[in-house]
């Protein structure tokens, strides 16, 4: 049922569930279900549309202004729009499951930044989290001299340099177990398979190459003490782990192109820790995603 009796009676289901997901992250389950929150708003918007998804979204808000406090927006908000974006884009079709897949890691990660820069405004939480994360180091610090007294502990980190890092644990698993779960349910309903292509296959957009010399020169431009340099230069080292991942996804290629056992992409994974092999990995993803090779050579099979 997809008509007005059918969107209230899914709205009403979409509060229930989301409304059962966030109640859950006060219990232990929190370690599961807080990487599903998207996944009550993927599912509504791929059924009716994500203008459609914007009433429940707006009550839940309401209540959660209500009920909890504001900075609990940001996890709503974060929700209601990656689940829409996702939802809206696996509607389309035109759109494939990478396409819904970086369409959700695009706009959580954006919420989220948004979101901190609100908070921030609004309430100084990075400093709050800055003085927790001291304490935090401090802490272990004290641990491991304890036990060793010789031990040398490094300083901590900026937190800056870490937020990029936090940003891609909280989207990435997020938006992947989503639409792995929303997929699966779709499909009952009768909407098509949309899932992220064999490993081999994977391609990262070219725009990337373009994100990754931003974030070199800006990391550049700015002072080694300032937040624009730690932030740049944590979304610098992301964009140096997708491309590895790149590196590693056309070793597979290879490997399906030939015919042999992935089972030897292995030995590339063990490379990740091995200073040079593992720059040669990551300069294999760079040429991957910015050149034809893959077409080359698939041209001379």
């Amino acid at each position: 049922m997809t008509g007005p009796n059918g969107k209230v009676r899914d709205g009403v289901i979409l509060c229930g569930v989301f409304t059962v997901l966030i109640a859950s992250l006060f219990t232990p389950l929190s370690i599961l279900t807080i990487w599903f929150l998207p996944l009550p708003f993927f599912l509504y918007t791929a059924k009716h549309s994500w203008p459609s998804a914007v009433p429940p979204a707006a009550v839940i808000g309401v209540l959660t202004l209500i009920l909890l406090h504001p900075l609990w927006m940001i996890g709503v908000v974060f929700a209601a729009a990656t689940g829409m974006v996702m939802g809206a884009f696996y509607r389309s079709s035109s759109s494939s499951g990478t396409d819904v897949v970086l369409a959700g890691m695009v706009a959580g990660a954006a919420v989220l930044l948004l979101g901190l820069a609100a908070a921030q405004y609004g309430f100084g939480v990075l400093a709050e989290f800055q003085r927790l994360w001291q304490e935090q180091w401090d802490l272990v610090a004290e641990m491991v001299q304890n036990s060793v007294p010789d031990a040398s502990v490094p300083p901590l980190p900026p937190l800056a340099a870490v937020l990029p890092l936090f940003l891609a644990v909280l989207t990435v698993p997020t938006v992947l177990l989503s639409v792995w779960a929303g997929r699966k349910l779709l499909i009952r309903f009768g909407f098509p398979d949309k899932r992220l292509p064999p490993f081999h296959r994977w391609r990262f957009p070219r725009s990337f190459l373009f994100y990754y010399l931003v974030s070199c020169v800006a990391a550049l431009l700015f002072d080694a003490e300032s937040w624009a340099y730690s932030f740049f230069a944590g979304s610098f080292m992301i964009l140096d782990i997708l491309f590895a991942v790149q590196g590693l996804s056309f070793l597979s290629f290879l490997l399906h192109r030939k015919g042999m056992s992935r089972g030897w992409l292995w030995f590339a994974v063990l490379a990740l820790f091995i200073p040079p092999a593992a720059f040669l990995l990551l300069v294999l993803g760079i040429l991957d995603v910015g050149t034809r090779w893959r077409e080359r050579l698939e041209r001379k099979r």
